[in-house]
């Protein structure tokens, strides 16, 4: 159902019929504009665009970003930007040039300094990048802080699911192994935590949650084999049909009476403690106190980085260039020496022991798990994320996560579009970006290796004509 606000907003503030007919006008509008853009350079056309995003992201996030502007004392800089509830003109104006000009600037100014980094000496270098690192530590460090309650929930929602996405580019990116029932390790990281933890669980031994993590681990990469053992002679569809099984038959497993003594069945599992004290809350420096959804982003950022850099050291060892190889042709892969059933099982364990932290943090947030939690959204959800980021990129994970799973939580007025925003995501992904937002170099080129010369330089195609015979 469309709400009262959404309706005049999308009408704006019209009646039906006439807001229907400017809908009608803008749209037309926008495609004319979208259509003739396409005969500008490319260099005058992206500042424009980077632009219009510009301002309409800082649209977008008035509601958040107003409040935190009168928080910190920023009265006259949040009377400056918004109106009412939308942009001043002018802040609007200010906001699209200083969009255009990182556009038309950035690239030159980013290859000068990729150049004068790779040219420099490795004690620069390293001390460049030490910088980095702090100042992105410091800036992670304090963003519960600038961001409020509400943003921190949000942030706690995109960790949650770049933990999923990296576990799942283990098994999707890595291995090439379509998985459409990722939920499963999800889910069985939720419950074996709940049952350790959880003084009311079957169980009732009430373990410290980190105490009870290398156990849940262990348990998520056992369930990751006995997964994995059925498909290992399955491939491409075939494989996406029966884990998306695995995903509903997990999920219906801890939702049957059958098993509800031990896993509760719909009223789920109560009293999980929180991961750090009793109260959830605790102390730290310069922070000070923190509790709510920030007490469960400082241990999840960690999670986060621990995850990063194993799948990172995983992506280049010998296991990752077997995976590699595996995904791009199985049989020519096992022809020259790679254990097939090993590797598969090994990506299976490993997404499974990734993907576990995600439900180990989940219900310590929560304090309870119920299996309606663990539908077939949160695989569909994970994999948008690995896909739209770009397969076998760790960094396109991150970002993926934010775009999906942040941006419509900043905008929950339009959440009944959202598996509307994933399908049109996708679709515009495929055809325009295949490889993804930030794709991993190798499978960019697999999906790249098809061009023929003309497209890949379209602005010189007598050049490449007459270079080809010359190279033969």
């Amino acid at each position: 159902r469309v709400s009262p606000d959404l309706l005049a907003f999308l009408a704006w503030g019209l009646d039906p019929l006439p807001g229907a007919v400017l809908n009608v006008v803008v749209v037309t509008g926008l495609a004319v504009l979208g259509a003739g853009s396409h005969a500008l350079p490319g260099r005058i056309r992206r500042p424009i665009v980077a632009g219009a995003l510009a301002v309409v992201l800082m649209s977008m996030i008035e509601p958040f970003l107003r409040p935190r502007l009168l928080d910190f004392g920023l009265v006259d800089l949040a009377r400056w930007l918004y109106i009412d509830h939308g942009l001043n003109p002018l802040a609007a104006l200010l906001i699209f040039a200083i969009g255009a000009a990182i556009a038309a600037v950035g690239p030159g100014v980013r290859s000068t300094a990729r150049r004068q980094l790779e040219a420099a000496d490795p004690g620069p270098r390293r001390l460049f990048w030490w910088v980095v690192a702090l100042a992105a530590i410091g800036f992670l460090y304090t963003l519960p802080v600038i961001a409020g309650s509400f943003l921190s929930q949000v942030l706690v929602l995109v960790g949650l699911y770049v933990l999923l996405g990296l576990g799942l580019n283990i098994v999707v990116g890595f291995a090439g192994l379509l998985d459409l029932g990722y939920v499963a390790f999800y889910a069985v990281g939720a419950y074996f935590t709940a049952l350790l933890t959880s003084p009311t669980s079957s169980l009732g031994l009430g373990l410290n949650f980190w105490v009870a993590l290398p156990i849940v681990v262990v348990g998520a990469a056992t369930v990751g084999l006995l997964i994995g053992a059925p498909v290992l002679r399955l491939r491409g569809d075939y494989l996406a049909i029966v884990t998306l099984g695995f995903g509903e038959i997990a999920r219906l497993l801890f939702l049957s009476e059958a098993l509800q003594p031990w896993f509760g069945g719909v009223r789920g599992i109560l009293g999980i403690p929180p991961m750090i004290g009793t109260t959830g809350s605790y102390t730290l420096p310069i922070i000070g106190e923190v509790s709510g959804p920030a007490a469960t982003y400082y241990p999840l950022i960690g999670f986060c980085a621990l995850a990063a850099y194993f799948t990172w050291r995983l992506k280049y060892s010998r296991t990752g260039r077997a995976w590699n190889s595996m995904r791009e042709d199985e049989d020519v892969a096992q022809a020259t020496g790679v254990n097939i059933v090993n590797h598969k099982l090994l990506a299976f364990a490993l997404g499974a022991s990734v993907g576990c932290l995600g439900g180990a943090v989940y219900v310590t947030h929560l304090e309870s798990v119920f299996p309606g939690a663990f539908n077939i959204f949160v695989s569909i959800t994970a994999l948008a994320v690995v896909i739209v980021g770009g397969m076998g990129s760790i960094p396109g994970v991150i970002l993926g996560a934010l775009a999906l799973v942040g941006l419509p939580e900043l905008l929950r007025e339009f959440a009944e579009f959202r598996l509307l925003v994933y399908g049109a995501v996708l679709v515009a992904m495929m055809l325009l970006r295949p490889e993804g937002f930030l794709p991993d170099r190798a499978r960019r080129r697999e999906l790249h290796e098809g061009e023929d010369e003309e497209d890949r330089n379209p602005e010189n195609p007598e050049a490449t004509a007459t270079a080809a015979p010359s190279q033969a």
